[in-house]
């Protein structure tokens, strides 16, 4: 026989005595009395129902679905609903267990084990009382072990995530994160926040000292430059911290409102397209908590706090507006070479002098706390224009800026540039193997000829695949120095009879009201990570190709899963 007939016969070698020990072990453990297990298992059908809702709601929905899915059971409706189905699913199984002992005795003559169903496990399924430490983490949340075990399956924290987590959660120091892009910053910065969240909740629910309701024990702000990334970052939050938590800011309004009783259903709940039920959502999962992180663009949180010249006043009153500043506990700004004005020299003549929403705020929270806030600034992009312009917003000298975290990896390697001489030190962005790069020249550097020659590449790209070969996901990037509208490559893609449809990508994300765009996000950008949708529900996540168009203001940031090309104009 060959060599793979070889291995097979080996391996069916392996089961098959496998397989006779299970069984042999199994009749053994039969033959005993039952003993009690050491664990407090409940013994009421109520006790029970209550232990697997507690576990299942702080999974996300998603999850939920998939994971009624592999049982085969419906998987539409709400959270409650979805939580309430499982919970009765897995409280039945383990009355079937109970009631079927008896009958087991019976078999035992035959001398054969009937070996019990198995439902095959998916990365979906329970993992209760598994602690998983993480980064530095001896004990992650619940919340947290369960969306990095389905995100990641083998959770394995990166270089910058090592270094920075347990400085950020444990000495509770502020820090610039210098990471490669791609690298895990987002999270590096928003486990620690939510990880302190779970804390308080833990402490409330032993002595009650502490109300992890209370605005007055620390809110964090999450500054991004634009309302997608933000869309993308409050998804990842959301996931991770307890219920009700985090709040998405998507546009101008009353901070304040955020704080009602009534539930934010696209924040808690899944929004499902065509659904057909108009209920609100309830709480029999669980306790829904009070906003504590704030996720928002840093221009709809500055507007919404400071109003401008084209308001009346601004949608929140300026003594809570105040309240609000003075509470904050974390003050983060993501890609923060864009959210602060920053000189590419000392005689930089297009610097503008006015503030950005993101300084202007900074300075305030910096003023209010009297320094108190701990400040967590990330980018791929981190050079001495940085730290000085944001120890000048932060009210420090520039030795007194906030620490740099690089991983060790980058640590190491920007040790060897710096030992020799080399330039663009600063920069710590790395292109993966996988990506190409090609250069197409244009005749002629007109709007015109750019487009023609970005449609000839789009329309080559998406031309019909093989057959059984999905079809090309095509992104379409203007730059600045382009100076072409979204609109404009718009109308010359489809004069060009480019087929599927463009369309914009910001089109695509757009929706109206704060309860949709999270869950908007998802779908458009196929994420199954972190914080993702695994459902195909869009255009946008089916298997048919697409081409968006965006500005490259827009895209930074954000995660598309699945695209084959990236067209850069």
């Amino acid at each position: 026989p060959s060599k793979p007939e070889e291995q097979l016969t080996q391996q069916q070698k392996q089961q098959n005595k496998l397989m006779k020990e299970l069984k042999q072990s199994l009749h053994e453990s039969l033959k005993q009395p039952p003993q009690k297990s050491n664990q407090l298992v409940p013994e009421s059908e109520s006790e029970k129902m209550q232990h697997y809702v507690e576990q299942l709601r702080l999974k996300p929905a998603n999850a939920l679905k998939e994971e009624l899915s592999n049982l085969r059971l419906p998987n539409k409706g709400r959270k409650p609903d979805l939580v309430d189905r499982l919970a009765k699913f897995y409280v039945a199984q383990d009355e079937g267990r109970e009631s079927g002992a008896d009958d087991d005795d019976e078999d035992m003559d035959d001398g054969e084990v009937q070996m019990p169903a198995v439902v095959a496990p998916s990365s979906t399924t329970l993992d209760l009382d598994r602690p998983m430490s993480f980064a530095g983490i001896s004990r992650l949340s619940t919340a947290a072990t369960n969306a990095l075990r389905q995100a990641f399956s083998d959770p394995v924290p990166t270089p910058i995530q090592k270094v920075a987590i347990p400085k950020l959660l444990y000495a509770q120091q502020s820090a610039l994160l210098h990471a490669p892009t791609g690298s895990g910053k987002t999270l590096t910065y928003i486990l620690p926040i939510t990880e302190t969240l779970w804390k308080e909740v833990e402490d409330a629910n032993k002595d009650g000292d502490i109300d992890p309701d209370a605005m007055e024990n620390g809110v964090a702000l999450v500054l991004l430059p634009t309302r997608e990334l933000a869309a993308q970052v409050a998804g990842i939050a959301s996931v991770l911290a307890p219920p009700g938590m985090v709040k998405l800011v998507p546009r101008p309004m009353n901070l304040m409102s955020l704080w009602k009783a009534e539930a934010d259903r696209g924040e808690e709940y899944e929004y499902f397209e065509n659904q057909g039920n108009d209920e609100e959502p309830t709480s029999s999962s669980g306790r829904t908590y009070k906003p504590r992180i704030l996720v928002g663009s840093a221009k709809s949180i500055s507007l919404s706090l400071f109003g401008d010249k084209k308001m009346p006043a601004p949608p929140t009153s300026k003594p809570e507006g105040k309240s609000l500043l003075s509470s904050s506990r974390w003050l983060v700004m993501d890609e923060v070479d864009r959210l602060l004005n920053v000189k590419k020299s000392r005689t930089d003549k297009s610097f503008k002098r006015h503030e950005k929403p993101a300084a202007m705020l900074a300075a305030a929270i910096a003023r209010l706390t009297k320094g108190r806030v701990q400040v967590i600034a990330a980018s791929a992009t981190v050079g001495r224009p940085i730290r000085r312009e944001l120890s000048r917003v932060l009210g420090l000298h520039s030795s007194e800026c906030p620490e740099t975290l690089r991983g060790e990896e980058d640590t190491a390697n920007l040790k060897r540039k710096v030992d020799n001489d080399e330039i663009h030190i600063g920069r710590a962005v790395k292109i993966p193997e996988a990506v190409k790069n090609y250069v197409l020249p244009v005749d002629g550097s007109t709007t015109g000829s750019l487009l023609t020659s970005a449609a000839f590449a789009a329309k080559t790209i998406l031309s019909p695949p093989e057959k059984g070969m999905p079809s090309r996901k095509v992104l379409l990037v203007l730059t600045r120095g382009s100076d072409i509208k979204v609109h404009n490559a718009l109308g010359a893609m489809r004069h060009f009879g480019i087929n599927p449809e463009p369309q914009s990508l910001l089109d695509a994300l757009e929706v109206d009201g704060t309860d949709r765009l999270m869950e908007a996000h998802r779908k458009v950008s196929g994420v199954v990570g972190l914080g993702g949708s695994k459902e195909k529900k869009n255009k946008l996540d089916s298997d048919d190709g697409y081409l968006l168009i965006t500005h490259e203001d827009n895209v930074r940031g954000l995660h598309l899963d699945g695209l084959d090309a990236v067209i850069v104009v």
